[in-house]
């Protein structure tokens, strides 16, 4: 009866470990198949992994499954009260609204987890480096060498990446579109840091990019919604939590 019952206890106690550690799709190269890993207890236990050696960390990305819920909520909220816009506007004001629109309809979006990710920095942090329990994701790929433009703009997409070129001079050339903000655009590291950078002429400051970073074009303040920060937070929430290409 004793045997037997330590055997029960042994079982559950197996059980309630495996239940704990975390399960990981990892995505290692673009376009290509995850793999899974299963039994991840820890972070290092993860970004240790010796096949993940040469990924670029300050560009990776983690998820977990219910955050990611989340984030699909709010960005399907922000795509309707864009909707909710172009339909109040008309002309170029609709039209540059739906431009919008468009650009984060063809995203998705992951909850991330906005934790330094690089194997040096979590095998020494005891707060770096937390339990895994439940279900993630992570990208973790090469150094890109591009960056991104996105929003209120005629042309958004990808340009070359260029030491010490800063974000105003990424813009030079590019028109933007009907209530864009021409004095202000917000920048997105690929480690999720985000930072509202002054571009016109008369309120320019350097800021230089890292590889793998997104100018974001917004609305300006004078134009559009009575809360256009607000907006423009949703925004740029939404494109930091985009799943990486």
């Amino acid at each position: 009866m004793k045997k037997r019952f330590i055997a029960s206890l042994l079982l559950c106690l197996t059980s309630s470990l495996a239940t704990a550690a975390g399960t990981v799709q990892v995505y290692s190269a673009p376009g290509a198949q995850p793999k899974t890993l299963s039994g991840a207890e820890h972070l290092i236990d993860l970004v240790g992994q010796p096949q993940l050696a040469n990924s670029w960390w300050p560009g990776a990305v983690i998820s977990e499954r219910q955050a990611t819920a989340v984030a699909q909520q709010q960005h399907q909220a922000l795509l309707a009260r864009l909707a909710a816009m172009a339909r109040e506007e008309s002309g170029d004001d609709s039209a540059a609204i739906n431009a919008l629109r468009q650009q984060l309809t063809a995203i998705n979006v992951t909850g991330r987890q906005f934790i330094n990710l690089d194997p040096d920095t979590v095998r020494v942090s005891n707060s770096g480096n937390p339990r895994l329990q439940g279900e993630y994701s992570l990208w973790a790929g090469p150094r890109p060498d591009s960056v991104t433009i996105f929003g209120l703009v005629s042309r958004p997409g990808i340009l070359p990446f260029t030491p010490g070129r800063d974000v105003a001079s990424y813009l030079d050339g590019v028109n933007l579109l009907s209530g864009a903000d021409r004095s202000y655009a917000w920048v997105i590291y690929p480690d999720g840091r985000t930072q509202k950078v002054p571009v016109a002429y008369w309120n320019h400051r350097h800021v230089e990019l890292m590889p793998g970073s997104t100018i974001v074009v917004g609305f300006a303040d004078s134009l559009w919604s009575q809360t256009p920060d607000e907006l423009n937070a949703d925004i740029v929430r939404s494109l930091t939590q985009r799943v990486p290409e």
